[in-house]
């Protein structure tokens, strides 16, 4: 038998939940990969199957992904005995209720992750560069929180921005919140 507790989580938090889970803890995490949820079809197959090889070893089993990311997550994750996070989605996990406040005045919130699983975004969704301008042309700048861990470069962030046509503006972001919510959960 492996850990005592399994913890499902999105790809998006890797470099965060690395950075912040205790060592000392008996905890297995099983990654999904980031971005699912823009094809809901094979998010639902990835964690059922993830769900399933799970409930096999015995221990107890959270789903670190937001629960606005699937329209049937609830049920997926009773019909496994599986826990839910508490959050609507990945920057809620990272920012708690100063998601809203940040998100006002036209801004979109990604962290250097989200950058960076944005070819796989638009692929899942079948976007090009015009179908990612007209989709974020709504927002007047994009805010990365960063926090620190791998950082974006220089190259990345123009890249980005090139596809977009959006201001960046790049933040600190403290993991308090989020390591919070991920003790809370890990017990």
């Amino acid at each position: 038998m492996g850990a005592s507790k399994l913890i499902i989580a999105c790809k998006i938090f890797y470099d965060e939940l690395q950075s912040v889970l205790p060592s000392n803890v008996d905890v297995e995490v099983v990654w999904v990969e980031a971005a699912l949820h823009v094809n809901l079809d094979r998010l639902e197959n990835e964690l059922k199957s993830a769900l399933a090889a799970a409930s096999t070893n015995g221990a107890q089993i959270q789903l670190f992904l937001g629960i606005g990311c699937h329209p049937d997550i609830v049920k997926l994750s009773g019909e496994y005995g599986a826990l839910l996070s508490p959050v609507k989605n990945c920057i809620e996990a990272f920012l708690g209720a100063k998601t809203k406040e940040l998100e006002k005045d036209g801004t979109m919130i990604l962290t250097p992750g989200w950058v960076r699983a944005w070819p796989g975004m638009m692929a899942g969704l079948g976007w090009n560069e015009v179908d990612v301008r007209i989709n974020y042309g709504r927002y007047n700048r994009i805010l990365v929180l960063d926090p620190g861990i791998n950082p974006l470069s220089d190259e990345e962030i123009l890249e980005f921005f090139d596809l977009t046509q959006v201001p960046i503006e790049i933040e600190p972001l403290e993991l308090d919140h989020f390591q919070r919510l991920l003790t809370g959960m890990i017990g």
